[in-house]
């Protein structure tokens, strides 16, 4: 009986380890081996362009191939079309760092990554995100943009690319659901990798207080170093008069005391506060950027916080300040006088030669006019914002806008901002209470 006992014993025993070990080994054998966090996956490489763009149309079919016309930052840019219709395009999918009307860590960089990119592609291809394309509230197409590098590559995701660097999270609302999933992958990859945004600090962005410097200082170390300047990138903080005003254009000047030069510089701002007003002289904090599309040094990201007390927010120094312009002869425009570029001057006897009128519909320049003109030898070109009245402040009734039949052979006194075009100086004029038809 003992020996039965012992016998069901073992036979228990036994049968409870082959449970064991069918629970354990052969099992785990079959199970997928755990994922390895550290290991990176390129999603620009496995997402594909499968769909065909031959003959395809990106306003008529939500794809197509498209020529760059500018790039503007890390998820904008303009194109024109088959037809040379001119498109401005924001990224579906994403959002980057801002890096013109205001400077954030990495917005420089995302923006260099762009454009770098679509300036060198060998073709770009839209894609919309459903069957039509559709449009965000600035009249900007929101697409997939697509590009190849060389003739012989694939088509690259632009928009994940730049979610996978680490330039850019995942912005995945309502608009944009075809490459929702693979987006949000590279964004947690990113994240996870502490890449970029997510946790590194952009060289050469200024993270601590502004410098306060003069506006000849500033003026001064840009015309010498260029992007090598110490302030480049950097917040500055100065005092300087409100000479002029061109939509969310501001143009500063500042008298050097101890030479007599006055400087000018132009400030990009969308203001809140009002205290931006011509003849008021202002303390302002912003940040010193390059505009690539104009060639010109400006700041931008300046500090605005309504009612705050902020040592950096913008304040008035002195209301009522007289806005004297300085009579200039054409000779006095020389390009290598950076001191007059964005300065106040009026320039006389002005003899118009010929105009032109930009006709480029959905361009925000479109009614302004070129004004040809000559004196004492010299051609000198006049560019005017889009005037409509005496006071220039820009009103949609396309009726009231001055044409260029106004200036057709006519002498003018123009009054206005020195600004650089294609290598040269020219006279931005921005209200017709600057200029005297003769």
């Amino acid at each position: 009986m003992k020996k039965l006992k012992y016998l069901l014993i073992f036979l228990l025993v036994a049968l409870f380890s082959l449970q064991l070990m069918s629970c354990g080994g052969e099992n785990n054998e079959e199970k997928e081996p755990p994922v390895n966090s550290t290991e990176i996956v390129d999603y620009v490489e496995e997402t594909k362009l499968t769909a065909s763009i031959t003959g395809k149309e990106f306003q008529r079919d939500g794809m197509g191939e498209v020529k760059l016309l500018q790039a503007i930052d890390g998820d904008t840019i303009h194109v024109t079309d088959s037809t040379g219709t001119i498109l401005k395009l924001r990224f579906l999918g994403i959002n980057t760092p801002e890096s013109t009307a205001k400077v954030e860590p990495w917005g420089v960089t995302a923006s260099a990554f762009t454009k770098g990119i679509v300036n060198n592609a060998v073709s770009i291809v839209l894609e919309s995100d459903g069957n039509k394309t559709n449009l965000d509230g600035y009249g900007r197409y929101l697409v997939w943009v697509w590009y190849k590098a060389t003739e012989t590559a694939d088509y690259r995701l632009l928009n994940l690319e730049l979610v996978q660097e680490g330039l850019s999270p995942s912005n995945n609302n309502s608009d944009s659901k075809r490459y929702a999933e693979v987006i949000a992958k590279a964004a947690n990859q990113a994240r996870n990798q502490k890449i970029k945004i997510w946790g590194e600090k952009e060289p050469g962005y200024c993270y601590d207080g502004a410098s306060e410097i003069s506006l000849k200082e500033l003026k001064d170390s840009l015309a010498e170093k260029g992007n090598e300047s110490e302030y480049y990138l950097q917040k500055v903080a100065l005092t300087a008069t409100v000479a002029r005003i061109a939509g969310d254009e501001y143009y500063l000047i500042d008298t050097d005391l101890e030479t007599g030069v006055t400087y000018g510089i132009q400030v990009y701002h969308k203001t809140s506060t009002g205290i931006m007003q011509i003849g008021v002289r202002v303390k302002l904090t912003g940040t010193v950027t390059y505009y690539e599309a104009a060639g010109v040094y400006q700041i931008t990201d300046v500090v605005d916080k309504k009612l705050s007390n902020d040592v950096n927010n913008l304040r008035a120094v002195e209301e009522n300040v007289p806005v004297v312009p300085q009579e200039i002869s054409v000779s006095d425009l020389d390009i290598a006088n950076h001191a007059i570029e964005f300065n106040l001057v009026t320039l006389k006897n002005l003899v118009v030669k010929s105009t032109y009128t930009t006709n480029t519909p959905g361009s925000s320049s479109n009614g302004a006019i070129s004004i040809y003109c000559e004196v004492d030898g010299v051609e000198i070109t006049v560019r005017t914002v889009i005037i409509v009245d005496r006071s220039g402040q820009y009103d949609v009734d396309l009726n009231k806008i001055v044409l260029a039949s106004n200036f057709e052979g006519k002498t003018l006194d123009v009054t206005g901002i020195v600004e650089k075009y294609e290598g040269a100086y020219q006279i931005k004029l921005i209200s017709m209470s600057d200029v005297v038809i003769r």
